[in-house]
């Protein structure tokens, strides 16, 4: 048991070690362009419609957004505590939990939980 427990915390500490250090710099006004889905372990392409979709996070927490080439008023929040964004709508009725995956100044992956297909989708943005 002592081995077990050893073992586990041995995984904690790596994981923290090379868990990858978010700086919230690089989510900030750059014009996030989505560019492909991962669904398990395979890459998708995005839907003709999709194909002008794009986020610009703004540091007031207002954000600019196209989804489905419509424009869409919202706020979002940082969590980083568990690498989280959240997404809200302009009444905040509505919410869209994302975690980032991988951020770098030009690549962003945040992968949502999709209620109607019951999987999690990572979707790969890309910045200029």
């Amino acid at each position: 048991m002592l081995k077990i427990k050893f073992a586990f915390i041995g995984l904690l500490i790596l994981n923290m070690l090379i868990a990858q250090e978010i700086k919230y710099e690089d989510l900030l006004n750059k014009k996030w362009l989505l560019s492909n889905y991962i669904i398990g372990s395979r890459e998708l392409p995005i839907e003709k419609k999709r194909k002008k979709d794009y986020y610009i996070l703004k540091e007031n927490n207002q954000k600019e957004e196209r989804l489905f080439g419509e424009k869409v008023v919202g706020t979002w929040e940082y969590l980083p505590h568990g690498k989280f964004i959240m997404f809200y709508s302009a009444d905040k009725e509505i919410y869209v939990p994302a975690r980032i995956r991988l951020l770098n100044s030009t690549e962003l992956h945040l992968s949502i939980f999709d209620i109607n297909s019951m999987r999690l989708i990572t979707l790969v943005y890309h910045s200029k």
